[in-house]
């Protein structure tokens, strides 16, 4: 008799993951006079998969299905056959976006999980299925903020401090739109001293970056910032 054993992967890496499932944008972005956007995903693998997709606050890790985000995605449960692709809309609830701040983005989760089909019952031996969750961000932007996202990346305010062998880097965002790093780095000269994985820096606040146990005196820090597209683009610090 096939036992199969169903075990749940939170794939924090915004885009990517192990399963066959790829999303075909590193993030959507919602504007207010749309109401609703549309992403694509794709199954590239043999078997077909179920997807289950739900939308969660920005610091919401759970796998909990919740009904307090003002947006929907349909449909919300999906087949995708092998090879093929899929078109997925997210929809404001009823205007309901509007209880949102708006003189500044505010940030989702899309959530998408992967349960890959199992084979026929009848197959002899053990299967253990593993379903993947991966997820990408869901930037919603209201009528009325000025400026782009390229603005608020490119005017980020930066300041730096060493704490016995710690550098610590603090970045100022006063627009408002998110910025998200890719990752920070420290070069002596020509030399790559660390490297560290980025974050996101919120509209209107601050966050700091930490480069632990470097013993360099004089160093230079660059970052990486993502763009609407996807794409990475290398900004300095200067003192």
């Amino acid at each position: 008799m096939l036992k199969t054993i169903t075990l749940l992967l939170a794939i924090i890496y915004p885009a990517t993951s192990f399963s066959a499932i790829q999303i075909m944008a590193t993030r959507v972005i919602l504007n207010a006079k749309e109401n609703e956007q549309s992403f694509i995903i794709k199954n590239t693998g043999d078997t077909p998969s179920l997807l289950q997709l739900w939308l969660a606050d920005k610091n919401d890790d759970s796998v909990e299905i919740k009904s307090n985000v003002p947006f929907t995605i349909t449909p919300p449960v999906s087949r995708v056959n092998a090879q093929r692709n899929k078109v997925f809309r997210i929809l404001s609830v009823d205007d309901a976006a509007q209880s949102l701040p708006q003189d500044r983005e505010s940030v989702f989760w899309i959530n998408v999980l992967d349960v890959p089909s199992t084979k026929a019952e009848s197959e002899e031996g053990n299967k253990l299925n593993i379903a993947f969750r991966t997820r990408i961000k869901l930037f919603y932007r209201p009528v009325s903020l000025k400026g782009t996202p390229e603005d608020s990346a490119t005017r980020l305010v930066w300041s730096e401090r060493k704490s016995g062998g710690d550098y610590i880097y603090k970045v100022t965002n006063n627009e408002p739109y998110h910025v998200s790093f890719a990752n920070l780095s420290l070069k002596a000269g020509d030399k790559n001293v660390a490297t560290i994985p980025g974050g996101m820096v919120e509209p209107y606040s601050s966050k700091e970056f930490v480069f632990k146990g470097v013993n360099n005196s004089n160093v230079e820090m660059s970052y990486r910032y993502i763009t609407d597209l996807g794409a990475f683009v290398t900004g300095y610090y200067k003192k």
